[in-house]
């Protein structure tokens, strides 16, 4: 019975922590606001990425991510093409690893 309450408990707490914020705020964002969330999403992912690619063994090294990394991030920059990217950044991922 405990570990039921346990789970019900913690289902009302993650729901209603989700919900409040929708029921609270009524208010459209402004213009500014929207803006700047649309920056959140790549740099959450930037902040999950970049340190396995810098520091995979919790020291810097020139590893094949690395470099895959940052050739992945030209081609996404040049071309702002998600599977030309995603294709670059694999392909040469494995033609390094071949001879790294």
């Amino acid at each position: 019975m405990n570990i039921w309450l346990t789970m019900l408990g913690m289902a009302f707490v993650t729901y209603s922590v989700r919900v409040l914020p929708l029921v609270a705020v009524r208010v459209k964002p402004g213009p500014g606001f929207e803006q700047v969330l649309r920056y959140v999403p790549p740099a959450v992912f930037a902040a999950l990425i970049v340190p396995e690619f810098i520091i995979p063994q919790g020291k810097f090294e020139f590893s094949p991510a690395f470099f895959a990394g940052i050739i992945g991030v030209t081609v996404a920059w040049r071309t702002q093409n998600m599977a030309l990217t995603i294709l670059a950044g694999i392909s040469s991922f494995a033609v390094l690893r071949l001879f790294m």
